[in-house]
């Protein structure tokens, strides 16, 4: 039986809370967006479809819109993480009250984020043989979105998160620190759930380290005396380098992911090969 039958239905209410969380600052302020974050928007938003359309096809026999739909991600995964860098370039050369308070450290979970997103992607690819690992590396390419999209949707619409005027701003941070125990827990409980049923944890393990380390980073190394210098000298790299290396970056994760599979894990109780 495949993994996750109805996880296609938790992926779209995702994707329909991203859009409400996201609506005040971008979806509905779209013309004054920049090249930078309409990249990440549209390519986030595909990924999400994507993962939607992965699982929907697989768990109702559309073998062909599953190879299909697994194939964009040849293309989709250089032009997200090339949209995520670039975004953290514009956030970081950006003059603001916010960006002032928690761009810096934002922009450490953002950098990192990336690294962690192409690293699970990587392995779905490499897994694709074993469904159990596939579907779980997959789902949990979602990490990255979690927190930027619970952290918006807290800092907007529930109390006492929400922001109401500059001077309610430090309550982003309690938005932020919300969001990531959220995500924190929703991982924790899958993982509880696949050792209970003898299944492997370890992607959705791998997926709330990363969660992890984006919060601590964001907390304790992004308000530092050296990341902030770090950040001053990355702001001054130009944004088609920003780009180049997110392309480069996912073109290697989905070649090598798709061109070196591991072998499929033998089932319980199978005898080894003489």
């Amino acid at each position: 039986m495949l993994p996750f039958p109805r996880a296609h239905y938790y992926v779209l209410a995702f994707l329909v809370l991203t859009f409400i969380a996201f609506s005040p600052s971008y979806f509905l302020r779209l013309g004054e967006a920049s090249f930078a974050h309409h990249l990440h928007g549209i390519t986030a938003t595909l990924w999400i479809v994507l993962l939607a359309s992965q699982s929907w096809s697989i768990h109702n026999g559309r073998w062909k819109v599953h190879a299909w739909s697994g194939r964009m991600v040849f293309i989709l995964l250089p032009l997200f993480l090339a949209g995520g860098l670039l975004a953290t370039k514009a956030t970081l050369v950006r003059t603001s009250a916010f960006n002032e308070m928690f761009g810096t450290a934002l922009a450490f979970a953002d950098v990192f984020s990336t690294a962690g997103f192409a690293l699970l992607v990587w392995l779905a690819l490499r897994h694709r043989k074993t469904p159990d690992l596939h579907a779980r590396f997959m789902l949990g390419t979602i990490t990255p979105l979690i927190g930027p999209s619970l952290a918006r949707l807290f800092a907007n619409f529930i109390p006492p998160f929400a922001i109401r005027g500059p001077d309610q701003l430090y309550k982003f941070g309690w938005a932020v620190d919300a969001a990531f125990l959220v995500a924190l827990l929703f991982f924790a409980v899958l993982i509880i759930g696949d050792l209970r049923k003898g299944k492997p944890a370890w992607p959705f393990v791998f997926a709330l380290v990363i969660n992890l380390i984006m919060w601590m980073g964001y907390k304790w190394i992004g308000y530092t005396d050296a990341w902030i210098s770090a950040t001053e000298a990355m702001a001054r790299v130009p944004g088609w380098l920003w780009i180049a290396s997110g392309l480069v970056m996912g073109i290697a994760a989905v070649y090598d992911g798709w061109t070196r599979p591991a072998s499929p894990k033998a089932p319980r109780g199978a005898a080894a090969p003489a």
